[in-house]
């Protein structure tokens, strides 16, 4: 995993609309109940271009043994349902979110295995199952690079990269 503090090497940062933070944290937290890891994908819609989160699309949700495990797992047919949904909804897979235990740091299965294995792609992660009030300087934002590679913010450059309203 490769930490990078040069701000000129910042991706673009994710926007969420005015409420969807909250209701996001409050939605993992639920599904976790507060003993295991949950997750989502995050959605922009397609036509207004601005790629801010507007809504999300839970992992149980997508496939309902998702979170039967100690981690989050998919099958493939689940991302059938997910690229199905977005075309339905005209809206665009735009991160990744998933809580852990404990900090943000990304585990050795989330560097091998990324939900959307395309280089640029972001993947959250919210520490504490979102147990507590969580805040983007408590999170991690991970770009994927591609070959299990990553770039990592964490703390203040995590927080500037995780925009909310």
């Amino acid at each position: 995993m490769t930490f990078c503090k040069a701000m000129t090497l910042l991706p673009k940062p994710l926007e969420f609309a005015p409420g969807v933070w909250k209701s996001l944290m409050d939605d993992l937290r639920h599904r976790g109940g507060g003993r295991r890891e949950s997750g989502a994908f995050l959605l922009a819609e397609v036509e207004r271009g601005d790629r801010v989160v507007r809504a999300w699309l839970t992992y149980d949700v997508l496939a309902p043994k998702s979170l039967a495990y100690a981690y989050v797992r998919l099958e493939p047919d689940a991302f059938s349902r997910l690229w199905a949904w977005c075309t339905q909804n005209r809206v665009e897979v735009v991160a990744d979110i998933h809580t852990h235990p404990s900090g943000p740091r990304q585990s050795p299965s989330d560097r091998a295995h990324p939900m959307v294995s395309l280089r640029g792609h972001v993947a959250l992660i919210v520490p504490w199952f979102a147990r507590r009030s969580v805040q983007p300087l408590d999170c991690s934002f991970n770009v994927y690079l591609g070959d299990q590679r990553w770039l990592s913010y964490l703390r203040r450059d995590a927080e500037n990269l995780i925009v909310t309203a």
